[in-house]
């Protein structure tokens, strides 16, 4: 596979439309240009003139072209594209003009697509540009092709899936070539993909229509769907060598696991502090060790505006209890980190108390939702100060003052363990992916790694009462098996209610038994939507697997309702 430079990628990813692709570097092949103006041809509708059907001149997203015209008077233009197996609409302009220029996606790999304007007038007279071909690079080695089991496209939310995808070598570690952003269809089939070569993981479509992700070293990206970078932030930790050129300093530590977009436009993000606590616990099985100096890697919260203005940044190490640990809270903290936080010596080890992975707006009361992975704890806390609200999770080990914020549980409920993701629904509920680390908080006996089962589950908190009702389940013993570890995602669809479920960090043993992350097995992953129903029935299914000992992982999947934005 062909690897650029840092510095070509750059300049890839600095393309934009109408620049010229000789100065920046890019190839921009033409796919058509007639010689002579095309005319209404058997009506009297405009008269299209200068066409030009281009590939994106941006090689980050291969699968993309612009379609060029002008019409004699204002038109409103319509992309409709043939690719030899459907006919479809691709995009239409929004207002009428008499210059167009308009992107066209869904383009499938491997194929000549025949590609057609359409424009109308204001009487409504139509007329047609003559048809022109482009044909699509195949895919390249590095994007994967899903095995799909199930597509039921009416019972499906509707849409298209948005999700990262991570490729990992012989030696288990990440591929910096197979890392990217891909779109498929209801059928399961690649009609987009976006390669960061340093990393993309949680992306999320923006009020713009353009797509936010965040990127490898502490880095957040906004990109337009030819893959033209729009904006970029940077906090401390972030690599000089992968900032992309006017990419804007947040002055916080690091960016990780999640960055998304508030009402107000601002952009919200999880960083890191420490602190050093001389009697910190030293053991996790044990109760009764004695404590020891530690250097406690805790997250925060961070919010900042598009300019890198932190407007606020809130610190668990001030909310929650720091004495207070779960299975992981020993952890070292990743390389990188562990060398900027240790604070005792180059040999002592920084420890990952918290391992926050998500946090969330709720607009319902301006508050903040976090998932705290290594408290097994979901909290919520307020925007503007920073008060904690409630605490949902197992009630072990919790002292004063922070039980008076626990969640009562009602009903039959089973505890979430390692949980990523969680989302206020549409109906107020909280919907979360349930790994189910070792199924016991810390000094507890963990469930062999054999009998671990991860679930999408769905709570209603009552804050009058200060309870918590577990609504729905779907996984662990009593439908469908599944484990994973790490990563991993469950999200609410509005318009059926369905539910996306991403299982992104499967992991399975010589005997083809589901494993940790740190067992060595391959790694694969499968995304599938289940009706929020007893019992679930899945109407979409795909598996993301790879040759033996390569393998795929996904952090996280978004159903979007379309691939343009609206």
């Amino acid at each position: 596979m062909t690897s650029f430079p840092e510095e070509i990628r750059f300049s890839m990813q600095a393309c934009l439309i109408g620049l010229s692709a000789a100065i920046l570097g890019c190839d921009a092949p033409t796919s058509a240009i007639p010689e002579e103006p095309i005319s209404a041809a058997d009506t009297m509708g405009p008269v299209i003139n200068n066409v030009v059907l281009n590939h994106n001149p941006n090689p980050t997203v291969p699968l993309a072209a612009i379609l060029s015209l002008s019409t004699d008077e204002p038109a409103e233009v319509t992309v409709r594209v043939d690719d030899g197996e459907r006919v479809w609409d691709a995009i239409s302009s929004e207002r009428p003009a008499t210059e167009h220029s308009l992107i066209v996606l869904g383009l499938r790999a491997g194929r000549t697509h025949t590609i057609t304007a359409v424009a109308v007038d204001a009487s409504g007279n139509t007329s047609n540009s003559r048809a022109l071909a482009l044909e699509t690079p195949p895919l390249p080695d590095a994007v994967p092709r899903p095995e799909v089991l199930v597509s039921q496209p009416d019972r499906m939310e509707p849409g298209v899936t948005l999700f990262d995808v991570n490729r990992t070598g012989e030696d288990g570690e990440t591929v910096q070539d197979y890392r990217m952003l891909v779109i498929v269809d209801d059928q399961g089939e690649v009609i987009w993909y976006y390669r960061d070569y340093h990393g993309a993981t949680d992306a999320r479509r923006l009020s713009n229509g353009n797509i936010l992700y965040l990127g490898g070293n502490h880095r957040a990206v906004e990109i337009d769907m030819l893959g033209n970078i729009i904006q970029a932030w940077h906090a401390n930790q972030a690599d000089p060598e992968t900032v992309s050129p006017g990419s804007i300093h947040v002055d916080t530590a690091t960016f990780h696991h999640e960055v998304g977009e508030l009402p107000s436009g601002n952009l919200l993000t999880l960083s890191r502090s420490a602190r050093v606590i001389d009697d910190f616990p030293s053991s996790d099985s044990d109760p009764n060790a004695a404590p020891a100096p530690a250097t406690v890697v805790g997250d925060t919260i961070v919010e900042f505006t598009r300019d890198g203005t932190v407007v606020h940044e809130w610190s668990l190490l001030e909310i929650l209890d720091p004495y207070r640990i779960g299975y992981g809270s020993l952890r070292s903290t990743f390389p990188p980190i562990q060398q900027h936080y240790s604070q005792l010596g180059e040999e002592a080890i920084a420890r990952d108390w918290t391992h926050s992975n998500a946090v969330s707006h709720d607009p319902s009361d301006d508050s903040f939702i976090v998932s705290v992975r290594y408290q097994d704890a979901v909290i919520k806390l307020d925007r503007q100060t920073g008060a904690l609200k409630w605490i949902l999770g197992t009630h072990d080990h919790w002292k004063e003052p922070w039980q008076q914020y626990l969640l009562e549980p009602q009903g039959d409920l089973e505890w979430q363990y390692h949980e990523h993701g969680p989302e206020v629904t549409g109906e107020g509920s909280i919907v979360l992916f349930d790994n189910g680390n070792g199924r016991t908080s810390a000094f507890g006996e963990q469930l062999p790694p054999d009998q671990r089962y991860s679930r999408a589950v769905e709570f209603s908190v009552d804050e009058d009462a200060m309870t918590v009702t577990q609504e729905w389940d779907y996984g662990g013993l009593g439908e469908e098996f599944f484990y994973s570890s790490y990563i991993s995602d469950a999200d609410w669809l509005p318009v059926t209610g369905n539910v996306l479920v991403n299982d992104g960090g499967r992991r399975d043993d010589e005997n083809g038994m589901a494993a940790e992350f740190d067992s060595g097995g391959r790694p694969w992953a499968q995304i599938f939507e289940v009706t929020r129903t007893e019992p679930a029935e899945k109407v979409f299914h795909i598996i993301l697997r790879d040759e033996a000992p390569a393998g795929y992982q996904v952090y996280r999947a978004q159903r979007l309702p379309s691939l343009y934005p609206e």
